[in-house]
């Protein structure tokens, strides 16, 4: 199995560096090709009872290199990394340098076959026949020349040390002239593949070259919109927050922040139909709209009215938004819930008639962004330190798993009952845990956000 190509490997490929590559393919294949012949040639030649010691040397040799340049040649192929052992090494260094290997296994061949041939005519036959054995391969100009002008200066020598054929002249003609048309045809052959490859490679290498510009704005995208997220929670000493936001694709749709005023401290978790570049962008004039509205929060629904205004009057194509922004009061001891058509605000009580218990604030109204007359929903509540308050996205319960059930709203509260009695962080990742778990091995498909607040 060949090694798969990367985008980043397609992108900085030059043309040169893949026609050597398309071209070393091809001719590790015919090189495969012409060794089993030499072998079989070698194997005959071996075997044969006239030939004389020497001779049946000469063949073995040839043999041997045959069989070794054949196992060399298979390991030499474009294959995914195997264990380090020498053949591996060898073949890895081999396929660097294939087109040098395949001239020098050709000359080592031809040449043994011209010397154990050297008695007969037989070496004719070499000289005349091998021209042609050679025409698959594709190689630049001065290694095609290379080639041709070794095998037609072989032929040219055994003329002197050779047994001599009757007619000279005529078989001096007959190598020069079939060099030239094999070598003609090798170059026009080769300019063509290299066209071909050209052609077509850069095609690929174009797509690459967007797909690695789109990746690498999605990941500017991605770490700008991270950035816009908080580093960390505010320290305060009555309430403990954590948060968490796991976008499904490289630029999430789900938003959350923090505004402290004093001692209030308003909590606001967002969500964007959808998910990818587009929801990151309305995001990110979402946060904006918020900073510049921070010193309002403590109305809530307004902020939110405006901000609904925002989204409809800056956005041609319909963009919908579902937020909710928990304002919490110290010094009142008070909650004051707004809500945009986002998923209920959970508030787990620290003490009720048995035990601790879990209300949802269920505030109906349009995402913001509607193209019709919205009012924002607000509702105060009293809270008391060990109260928990959770915001959060759809991504969790509607979470599915391999079955296809949901994670379900009521399995959320389950765990927020049994798991809130610890620190904010412990809760959220006690909801991860059990998420996941849930999931299994399905891949997430949706944005997963988590806003913890724990009065203290």
């Amino acid at each position: 199995m060949e090694r798969a190509w990367t985008i980043d490997d397609v992108a900085r490929t030059s043309d040169d560096a893949v026609v050597r590559m398309r071209f070393a393919r091809r001719n590790r294949v015919w090189l495969i090709i012409l060794l089993v012949f030499f072998g079989l040639a070698s194997f005959i030649q071996l075997v044969e009872k006239r030939k004389m010691a020497g001779d049946r040397w000469i063949a073995a040799i040839s043999l041997l290199v045959a069989v070794v340049g054949i196992v060399v040649a298979r390991h030499a192929a474009e294959r995914q990394p195997q264990p380090d052992t020498f053949l591996w090494r060898l073949g890895a260094r081999v396929r660097t340098h294939i087109n040098a290997v395949t001239l020098g296994g050709i000359a080592i061949e031809y040449a043994l076959a011209l010397i154990w041939s050297r008695n007969a005519d037989d070496w004719f036959g070499w000289a005349i026949s091998l021209p042609f054995m050679v025409l698959g391969l594709r190689m630049l100009v001065a290694e095609l020349v290379l080639l041709h002008v070794y095998l037609l200066g072989g032929g040219v020598l055994m003329m002197f040390i050779g047994r001599i054929p009757r007619n000279v002249t005529g078989l001096a003609i007959s190598l020069v002239v079939i060099n030239i048309l094999t070598l003609g045809f090798q170059l026009w052959s080769s300019r063509r593949l290299r066209r071909e490859v050209i052609s077509e490679f850069t095609s690929r290498r174009v797509q690459a070259r967007e797909q690695i510009r789109m990746r690498d704005e999605l990941r500017y995208a991605r770490e700008l919109q991270l950035s816009m997220l908080p580093e960390c929670a505010p320290a305060l000493e009555w309430a403990d927050i954590c948060s968490v936001s796991l976008p499904a694709t490289e630029v999430g749709g789900d938003y959350y922040d923090y505004f402290v005023d004093g001692d209030r401290v308003a909590l606001v978790c967002g969500d964007v139909a959808g998910h990818g570049m587009a929801s990151g962008l309305v995001l990110s004039g979402l946060r904006s709209g918020f900073t510049l509205l921070r010193d309002n929060l403590a109305d809530p629904a307004a902020v939110l009215q405006r901000l609904h205004d925002m989204v409809v009057q800056t956005t041609r194509r319909r963009m919908l938004v579902t937020v909710s922004v928990v304002l919490l009061d110290r010094a009142r001891g008070r909650a004051t819930i707004a809500s945009a058509g986002h998923p209920p605000v959970i508030l787990r009580r620290a003490v009720g008639p048995e035990g601790p218990t879990v209300e949802t604030i269920d505030l109906f109204a349009p995402p913001l962004g509607v193209r019709l007359p919205v009012v924002i929903p607000q509702r105060q509540l009293a809270v008391a330190p060990g109260d928990v308050v959770v915001l959060h996205s759809d991504g969790i319960y509607e979470t599915q798993n391999a079955a296809g059930e949901s994670y379900g709203f009521d399995r959320l509260q389950q765990v927020i009952r049994d798991r809130g009695d610890g620190p904010a962080e412990e809760l959220r990742d006690a909801i991860l845990a059990d998420l996941a778990g849930f999931r299994g091995a399905l891949e997430q498909d949706d944005d997963v956000t988590l806003v913890v607040c724990r009065l203290t």
